[in-house]
Parts: structure tokens; C-alpha cells; sequence
């Protein structure tokens, strides 16, 4: 309609004309265009509050995954001090002491992310919550490579490897029976208790444990490979602490652990 007036208005050369509606079109498309941006903005933004929600959600749960996977290497490391300042002579323990310990050196955890994060990668979301306080923290968290350290460092170390090839089949299914990894409640977790680090006692004969002991305490090679994993957890428990201390603000409050989604994480209280 619009052309065949222009056309009409060209063959008449009324010229005031075919400015007025030229001026009509350029309005027209200049509003249609502004009004797709808007839509487009609004949908974008829509996206981001929806991300947003997601991520204070999700992250708050991983924030205390964290806070728990740094209290567990921190208990390892413990542990590997012990079972060197016994071999040393510095602080004798029991053999069952001693044999708990052992163990409790050669173990890792692992962290598995929520879903959030990979949304946020694989759809380009991190750039529209990037520039939040939480987006950028979160950033920081999910790209250091300590969390994929802890399991390739603490699964390959020697030290894990040596205990297993030295002690009793029967005593390391013993220990890791008796004092192996706890699962926790939320509360547990909140009050940031400890998955390794609580008392327990073997079923085992005195003169096993001794032997088994023994075998530990006279192997130069373990005290080495267990020096060595002490060494490397010291860095990454100083590394991902300051990391942890940066998150914790962040953490997700009683509530919201209920309502995540994630309970089969802990025990029911």
C-alpha cells in the first residue's frame, strides 16, 4: 500500500510527498528495529535472572562440598604428619593407632560439580552472569585445577601405591571397614565435621596388627613416597584454602541444602 502511494506520488513528482513518506518508512523500520532489540534484551535478561537463580542455587550447595573436601585433605595431611613422626621416632603411636593413620594417609576425595556450571559453559550463560560478584567467584572456583588434583595427585601417589602392594589384604579391608570414609548429614556438614577424621577400632589381633605395623615402619621407600605426599598436599591445602575462604560467603544456608536437590549427598538427619 505504502509503495504504490510512493509510486503515485513519484509519478505526480509531488516531491514533498514522497519525502513525508519516506520519512514514514524510516520511522517504521527504525521502531521496528528498536522494538527487536528491546525483545531481544528482555529475553537475554530474562535468561540471565534465570541462570542467575540457578547458579546462587547450585553453587551454594558446591560451596559446601568444598568447604567439607578441604577439612578431608587437611585430615589426610594429619594423618601422613603422624605416621612419619612414628616411623621418625618423634611420637610413637600403637599399632592400631598407627595402622588407622596409615591408611587414612593413602586416601583422596573427589569433587563432582552440580550441573550448573556446565550450563553456564556449554550455552554461553557465563557471560551473562560473569560480571556478578558471585559469577565472577564462582568462575574462580570451577576453573582451578586443585579440584582435578586432588583425585589424579592422591589416586596415582606412591605412597598409595606402597601401602597397598606392603599391608594384609585381610588388614586393609579391616581398616578401610572399620575407618573408612563416613557419609554425613547436613548438619554434620554444616558444623563442618570430618568424613575421616573420627574414632574407631579394628577387629583384628594384636599380633596381626603389630606385623602389619611393622612391615610399614621398616619399608624406607613408604616413608619417602609418604614424605612426598605430605609435601604435596601441603601446597594444595594452602592453595584451595584461600580459594574455600573466598567461596564461603556464598555458602547455601540449611534451607536451601533441603530444597536443592542434591540431598542423596549427605544422610538424612
Amino acid at each position: 500500500m505504502l509503495l504504490r502511494r510512493i509510486s503515485k506520488h513519484v509519478s505526480s513528482q509531488n516531491w514533498f510527498a514522497v519525502a513525508i513518506d519516506f520519512v514514514i518508512v524510516v520511522v517504521g523500520v527504525f521502531i521496528g528495529l528498536q522494538f527487536s532489540n528491546w525483545n531481544d534484551e528482555r529475553l537475554i535478561q530474562e535468561r540471565a535472572n534465570i541462570l542467575l537463580e540457578r547458579l546462587e542455587a547450585d553453587f551454594g550447595v558446591d560451596v559446601w562440598i568444598a568447604i567439607n573436601l578441604h577439612e578431608y585433605h587437611q585430615q589426610v595431611f594429619q594423618n601422613s604428619l603422624q605416621v612419619l613422626n612414628d616411623i621418625n621416632g618423634s611420637a610413637p603411636m600403637g599399632d592400631e593407632e598407627f595402622l588407622i593413620s596409615a591408611y587414612r594417609a593413602t586416601q583422596f576425595n573427589r569433587f563432582n560439580k552440580t550441573s550448573i556450571y556446565e550450563t553456564l559453559t556449554s550455552a554461553g550463560g557465563l557471560e551473562l552472569v560473569g560480571g556478578t560478584e558471585i559469577g565472577r567467584v564462582a568462575s574462580l572456583f570451577y576453573e582451578t585445577t586443585i579440584l582435578s588434583d586432588y583425585e589424579s595427585h592422591g589416586q596415582s601417589s606412591e605412597y598409595r601405591q606402597l601401602y597397598r602392594s606392603t599391608v594384609p589384604i585381610e588388614v586393609q579391608l579391616a581398616v578401610g571397614n572399620a575407618c573408612g570414609d563416613r557419609q554425613l548429614t547436613i548438619d554434620q556438614t554444616m558444623k563442618e565435621e570430618s568424613a575421616i577424621g573420627y574414632d574407631c577400632t579394628l577387629e583384628l589381633l594384636p599380633e596381626r596388627m603389630q606385623e602389619a605395623a611393622e612391615l610399614l615402619r621398616n619399608d624406607l621407600a613408604i616413608a619417602a613416597a609418604l614424605r612426598h605426599r605430605a609435601a604435596t598436599l601441603v601446597t594444595q591445602n594452602n592453595d584451595f584454602g584461600t580459594i574455600v575462604e573466598s567461596i564461603r560467603p556464598f555458602a547455601a544456608t540449611r534451607e536451601q541444602l533441603v530444597q536443592s536437590g542434591h540431598g542423596e549427598i549427605w544422610l538424612n538427619d
